[in-house]
C-alpha cells in the first residue's frame, strides 16, 4: 500500500491515546493531522506527544483538515453526533464501543455511513486479540465439537470516582462499557442472540448512576447459552482486572483470560481435550519489539488496510447495533423481572429504569 490517507481523532482521552493515537502515528500509510477535544490544552498534550494539529472544536477540525478516516473517541453520549458530522464531512469512521446509548442514536449513524457512502466500524478490538482469534478459528474447526454454552467473568476495581463512564448520560454501565465486548464476541464466534434475562446492582450509588455490577444470560440462535458477569466493584485496585471466559463443547472446552486492556502480553489459551482428559496449553504469537500482536495496533492496522482496500471491517455499525439492543435488552429484563425476546420495537426509558435502580 503506497498511498498515503489523513487520520484524525476526536476525544483525547484514555481510550484514544490507547487505542487510536498511537497506531494511526507510526502507521506508514497515515498522516496524523487533527485531533480534537473539549479540553484542548488535552488535544494539544496529545499532539506535542503524536502529531497532528489540536483542536478544541471538533467541526472545525473536519472543515479544516478535510481528514479521509477519523476515529470518534469521544463520551459514549456524543458517540452519534460526533460519527455523523464526520461521516457528513467525507471521512470513514471508526467509533469507539459501546456504539451509543439508544437504538435511535445506532441507526442515525448507520444511515449517515450508508446516505454518504463511507465505511463505518464500530471499535470491538477483541475480534483483532491474537488469543480470541485463535479461539474463533478452533471453534469454527470443530476442535471441541458442537458449543453447548458460554460462561465469561469481567471485573475490576474502578473506584468511587466520577467521570462520565459513571454518569447516566452515558446511558449505561458496567455492563454497556465492558459486557458489550462479550455479547460481541459470542455474536462473533455463535450468532446472533434470541433472548435476555438478567440483573443488575448500583453497589455504590453515591458515586454510580449505572450499574456497577450485572450478569445476563444470554440465549443465542441454535441453542446456544452464555453467561456474562460484569463488575467494577472487584476486591481491590491492587486486584487489577480479570477477565476469563469458559466455552464448553460436546467434544472439548476452549478457556482464554485475557490481561488488562493496557497491558502488551497476550492472554492465556486453553483447550480441554476429552479424550486425554486434561488442559493443554495454547502457544500465541508475541512480538514485544514491534508489537504486530497487540490488539489495538492490529485494529488501526486493519482498519486502514480496510479503507484503502474499500473492504468491509470486521465489526460494523450492525454489529454495533446489535450490542446496544442486547445490553438494553438485559436493563429492560432487569426492570421488568422477565425474559426480553429480541428484536427490541425501541430503546427502553433508561432513564426511568436507572432512577428505579438506584432506589433498590
Amino acid at each position: 500500500m503506497s498511498k498515503t490517507i489523513k487520520a484524525a481523532v476526536i476525544g483525547c482521552g484514555g481510550a484514544a491515546r490507547i487505542d487510536h493515537i498511537r497506531w494511526y502515528a507510526q502507521h506508514s500509510d497515515v498522516a496524523l493531522v487533527g485531533l480534537a477535544d473539549i479540553n484542548e490544552d488535552v488535544a494539544r498534550f496529545c499532539a506535542e506527544k503524536w502529531g497532528g494539529k489540536p483542536y478544541k472544536n471538533a467541526e472545525e477540525m473536519l472543515k479544516v483538515e478535510r481528514p479521509d478516516v477519523v476515529s470518534v473517541a469521544s463520551p459514549v453520549a456524543k458517540h452519534a453526533e460526533h460519527t455523523v458530522l464526520a461521516l457528513e464531512h467525507g471521512a470513514h469512521v471508526l467509533c469507539e464501543k459501546p456504539m451509543a446509548p439508544t437504538l435511535e442514536d445506532c441507526d442515525q449513524m448507520i444511515d449517515a455511513a450508508e446516505r454518504n457512502g463511507k465505511i463505518f466500524s464500530i471499535a470491538f478490538h477483541k475480534r483483532h486479540n491474537v488469543g480470541t482469534l485463535e479461539l474463533y478459528r478452533r471453534l469454527k474447526a470443530g476442535e471441541i465439537g458442537e458449543p453447548i454454552f458460554g460462561r465469561t467473568h469481567w471485573t475490576m476495581y474502578a473506584g468511587k470516582g466520577g467521570g462520565f463512564r459513571h454518569q447516566l448520560v452515558t446511558g449505561g454501565g458496567c455492563f454497556q462499557d465492558h459486557g458489550s465486548h462479550w455479547v460481541d464476541q459470542y455474536r462473533w464466534y455463535i450468532g446472533d442472540v434470541r433472548t435476555v434475562q438478567g440483573l443488575m446492582k448500583i453497589w455504590y450509588p453515591d458515586a454510580h448512576e449505572v450499574e456497577d455490577y450485572a450478569v445476563a444470560t444470554l440465549e443465542f440462535e441454535g441453542g446456544f447459552n452464555a453467561t456474562i458477569e460484569a463488575t467494577w466493584v472487584g476486591p481491590a485496585r491492587s486486584h487489577g482486572q480479570l477477565e476469563e471466559t469458559y466455552i464448553y463443547g460436546t467434544e472439548g472446552a476452549l478457556f482464554i483470560s485475557l490481561p488488562p486492556w493496557t497491558h502488551y502480553e497476550p492472554p492465556i489459551l486453553r483447550q480441554w481435550v476429552r479424550d486425554g482428559n486434561q488442559w493443554i496449553d495454547i502457544s500465541l504469537p508475541a512480538d514485544m519489539l514491534f508489537l504486530n500482536h497487540y490488539h489495538y495496533k492490529r485494529q488501526i492496522d486493519d482498519w486502514v488496510r480496510c479503507v484503502l482496500e474499500g473492504d468491509r471491517p470486521k465489526a460494523t455499525g450492525h454489529d454495533g447495533r446489535m450490542v446496544v439492543e442486547t445490553v438494553l435488552a438485559l436493563y429492560q429484563a432487569h426492570d421488568t423481572g422477565q425474559k426480553v425476546i429480541l428484536p427490541l420495537k425501541s430503546s427502553p426509558d433508561i432513564h426511568a429504569i436507572f432512577t428505579r435502580l438506584r432506589k433498590t
